[in-house]
């Protein structure tokens, strides 16, 4: 019983961001800027907590991996459109190159049944998640706007290498890759992940062709 619980924990956050994200668009709407940005940053928090008590506790599920995209998607999309709404035009770059993954995620699915996330897509989402919040603030605070200028190209870089892995899983020239922590301390974590993001940075992935069959 106490481990069907700890199993449905990362369901329960995800919920949880689904509803901080509706939250989210009524205060901004409202004018209540503080309230909106702290549901935001949850919704951003809670996508790194989800995963990791999922891991944690083997609690994979179909359902469970639809709600966490639908959640993303939702978070994304409301910011955009937001930030679309308030005058912030350059995000309907990033807006694109979303859509593209989606589309190319969803024909993974249709020829291979299944797909997995690449680890360049994980780095993306890191860059994504606070670049869309600057662009929000930055409608209220001009200070934002030049967050936002920043992570704008370095987001459109990852995402352009998410695209190109993407294909490659597309056509079967990909292999998941699992990078296991059990036993790191936080501090050894960090530093494998900025190892990883540094990779991507100076040695971006790179489109695979098919070997012809002799």
């Amino acid at each position: 019983m106490k481990l069907k619980i700890k199993r449905s924990i990362p369901n329960i956050i995800t919920m949880t961001r689904l509803i901080s994200v509706i939250l989210g668009i009524v205060y901004f709407i409202k004018d209540d800027l503080s309230l909106s940005i702290f549901l935001y940053i949850y919704g951003a928090i809670s996508d790194i907590f989800d995963g990791y008590f999922a891991r944690k506790f083997s609690a994979y599920s179909r359902f469970g991996q639809y709600l966490d995209a639908i959640s993303d998607k939702l978070y994304a999309l409301s910011l955009i459109v937001l930030s679309i709404v308030y005058n912030n035009y350059l995000i309907i770059l990033p807006f694109i190159m979303e859509i593209l993954i989606s589309i190319i995620n969803y024909l993974i699915t249709v020829k291979r049944g299944k797909n997995y996330t690449e680890r360049v897509g994980k780095h993306k989402t890191v860059i994504l998640f606070p670049m869309m919040i600057a662009s929000l603030l930055s409608v209220r605070i001009r200070f934002f706007y030049y967050i936002f200028v920043i992570l704008l190209p370095l987001c459109l870089y990852f995402q352009m290498q998410t695209v190109i892995a993407y294909i490659n899983q597309l056509n079967g020239e990909s292999q998941e890759k699992i990078v296991d922590y059990k036993g790191k301390k936080i501090k050894e974590k960090i530093i494998l992940l900025l190892r990883e993001f540094c990779h991507f940075l100076f040695n971006p992935v790179v489109l695979k062709r098919k070997e012809k069959k002799k």
